[in-house]
């Protein structure tokens, strides 16, 4: 691993080229479109690369107390990542046998869908999480709002 530039200053470089550089000189709509959906993809990977680790952690984290598993977070990223995707995968097997169809169980569950997608968008699209939450016609993330 090289000290500098990390690898969040070159994507963040290479993302400050295209929309500082290059995207005004395209007159092409269709190359246009497409440097923007690269700069975006860009932006993306930017801020997962600084709160990948965190997040995995307190997805595992709360995972793990969820579904009561007895052991602790993997000490490597890459171990991580594979026991959060386990514990996911774990999770969608007890919904799909009905373990969460009892509404208390139903609502705990939701609780802690909405939180997580909520830090999922922080990441992927931030714009759309804002304007999500600034909407008075829906409910806010993290709100006491229930199914019906």
């Amino acid at each position: 691993m090289n000290d500098r530039p990390t690898a969040i200053e070159l994507v963040a470089a290479a993302r400050h080229y295209l929309e500082h550089e290059l995207i005004p000189t395209l007159s092409d709509a269709r190359l246009r479109f497409q440097t923007l959906v690269t700069a975006n993809v860009l932006s993306i990977v930017e801020r997962e690369l600084q709160t990948e680790e965190a997040q995995l952690r307190q997805e595992w984290d709360e995972w793990a107390a969820f579904l009561d598993v007895p052991v602790p977070a993997p000490l490597s990223l890459a171990a991580l990542r594979e026991s959060v995707r386990q514990a996911n995968e774990q999770l969608s097997c007890q919904i799909r046998s009905g373990a969460f169809d009892e509404r208390p169980r139903f609502l705990a569950l939701s609780r802690q869908l909405r939180q997580l997608v909520q830090r999922k968008l922080e990441i992927a699209n931030p714009r759309y999480l804002a304007s999500f939450q600034n909407s008075p016609s829906r409910p806010q993330p993290g709100s006491s709002a229930s199914p019906s």
